[in-house]
């Protein structure tokens, strides 16, 4: 009985190291879960913030509009205004000859007729003279229209996981520039997706290494920073100790 008890408890032990195994597999499972769910939260808080700045963005390219539709309206209305001025004086002046000389013909004597009549054609005739009814004619439009770029706000990002991220490939490669205090090399680079859009991902999601061509050499650490004035295209900064080429 013994025996069989030993034989047993000896069994017992492939069946325990696969406990502690699945137990270690478990807790895995779990801290993973966790770190999924943390992620997760950070990029919802992520979204949050983007679509936050780009109302931003949107707000001051809707005051931007506005007030250059007011503008452009305020103009155009200026210069109706100041025809409308111009036609309408000159339309009092020519009612007003017009008045003088129906009343006089209605009221007047022929002797005061006779004697008006060259100056009352000259009045009309200097007032005439002055009048170009063609340039009176509204100079402006309603011409203008709102000139649509919203293509970006239909499409404003993806969620890209680490194995989409291995399917990117560099697009391009920016001059370099060397630091010559420090010893270092400056470059840019932009990425493209799989889709052929700019990858604009966080830095943290970003590492590159240099790795000397045919040399052995170990990859060279660099430094990846964003830059302030291009979107999707970072800064990578590095001390190579080797020449030649590097991939």
């Amino acid at each position: 009985y013994t025996k069989h008890c030993l034989e047993l408890e000896g069994s017992l032990n492939p069946v325990k190291g696969e406990i502690e195994a699945l137990k270690k597999v478990l807790s895995a499972l779990a801290e993973r879960e966790g770190e999924i769910r943390e992620r997760g939260k950070g990029v919802l808080e992520e979204i949050r913030k983007m679509v936050e700045e780009m109302m931003n963005v949107l707000r001051q390219s809707e005051r931007k509009l506005t007030e250059q539709a007011k503008r452009v309206t305020d103009d155009k209305l200026k210069v109706l205004s100041e025809q409308m001025k111009s036609a309408e004086m000159n339309l009092s002046l020519l009612e007003d000859v017009k008045d003088y000389v129906e009343q006089s013909l209605k009221t007047g004597s022929p002797q005061q007729i006779l004697r008006s009549k060259k100056q009352m054609m000259e009045r009309m005739s200097e007032i005439t003279a002055g009048i170009n009814v063609e340039e009176l004619h509204p100079k402006e439009k309603a011409d203008f229209v709102l000139s649509k770029n919203i293509k970006s706000l239909h499409h404003i990002g993806d969620i890209v996981t680490s194995t989409a991220l291995q399917q990117c490939r560099v697009k391009k490669v920016g001059c370099f520039e060397r630091l010559l205090e420090e010893m270092e090399i400056s470059f840019s680079l932009s990425i493209e997706a799989p889709d052929s859009s700019l990858l604009c991902v966080p830095l943290s999601s970003l590492k590159c290494s240099l790795v000397p061509v045919g040399k052995g050499d170990q990859p060279i650490h660099t430094t990846v920073t964003t830059t302030s004035t291009d979107i999707g295209v970072c800064r990578i900064q590095c001390n190579p100790s080797t020449s030649g080429t590097h991939t």
